[in-house]
């Protein structure tokens, strides 16, 4: 009898043993799935509304400089829309940022003509809008730094509305034009601690225009799904004659709040 169960055992053992190969190989075939896949396979959405306190400067193009700082730019300032939206999935990264900004002014002041003095008003209406959109790849992908290679376009439409009076005499001017240009670039992110992290980003690009940039850098600071920022931006373009203008460039610091979900 003892014999008989010892032959059985050492039959079921020879049996496990023989088949272990096997069922290793099912187990291998289907590993199980880990966080980092799940985050990996799945898109990733932000949306930042941020604040410009954007200068404004350029040339005319009847070669006059202008100049209008921040504290004229947010005075005369209506209406303004500042927003940027990131899906990224992996690797890769669809890109866009949308700005519209209306700016209203006038000013009243005297002129003396032939001995008499005149009141003299102007009125103007500035209105804007610039976007960029872009695909990228990140070509750097670390658990501190990623920085992403990217080509797409931006898209600037300008309008002016000039309203002048001096006494009993009147004109008005009004003018608009548009440049859209391709672009290529390099936009990254670096952790400095769990909280902080340092933002940049770089373009250059021509079309319309004979040359289009922007640099941008922030430093930033996580709270939960949110990152308030901080940073300073640049915008540039050398055209010829859109909207009476030949050189734009717009300038300043920025304040935002990027929200993860």
């Amino acid at each position: 009898m003892l014999k008989s169960h010892l032959s059985n055992a050492v039959a079921l053992t020879a049996l496990l043993i023989s088949q272990a190969p096997a069922l290793a190989a099912d187990l291998a075939v289907e590993p199980p799935v880990t966080p980092a896949h799940i985050v990996e396979d799945r898109w990733n959405f932000s949306v930042t509304p941020y604040f410009w306190m954007a200068g404004l400067g350029g040339e005319t193009s009847a070669g006059d400089d202008i100049s209008m700082p921040f504290n004229k730019v947010i005075e005369n300032l209506s209406f303004a829309v500042m927003t940027s939206i990131a899906a990224e999935k992996g690797r890769f990264g669809v890109y866009s940022d949308l700005i519209y900004m209306n700016l209203e002014g006038s000013k009243t002041t005297t002129a003396k003509i032939v001995r008499r003095t005149f009141d003299a008003r102007l009125n103007a209406t500035i209105q804007g809008f610039i976007t960029t959109n872009s695909v990228g790849y990140k070509i750097v992908d670390t658990p501190s730094t990623g920085i992403a290679g990217f080509g797409g376009f931006r898209y600037l439409w300008l309008s002016t509305d000039l309203d002048f009076s001096l006494g009993n005499f009147s004109a008005s001017a009004n003018d608009q034009g548009q440049v859209i240009d391709a672009i290529v670039g390099l936009r990254g992110e670096t952790k400095i601690t769990d909280r902080w992290s340092v933002a940049y980003y770089g373009d250059v690009g021509t079309g319309q225009s004979d040359v289009t940039w922007q640099l941008f850098g922030a430093i930033g600071y996580e709270i939960k799904n949110i990152d308030l920022f901080a940073g300073y931006r640049y915008i540039g373009w050398r055209f010829d004659d859109v909207a009476g203008l030949d050189a734009l460039d717009t300038y300043g610091p920025v304040l935002g709040a990027r929200f993860k979900f």
